[in-house]
């Protein structure tokens, strides 16, 4: 039981630091276009 203990152990810090780690070097994309512009969706053709 001791052994089932430990590897649950480094899987849950193995999944925590792998998340942590993401989060850290997510790097949002920049916005591509001028954001400062609306445009209208295009039309749907009718079904």
């Amino acid at each position: 039981m001791l052994k089932s203990t430990i590897f649950k152990a480094i899987v849950a810090v193995a999944i925590i630091g792998g998340g942590l780690l993401v989060i850290y070097q997510d790097q949002p994309a920049p916005p591509t276009g001028d954001i400062n512009r609306i445009e209208p969706v295009p039309k749907q053709d009718s079904p």
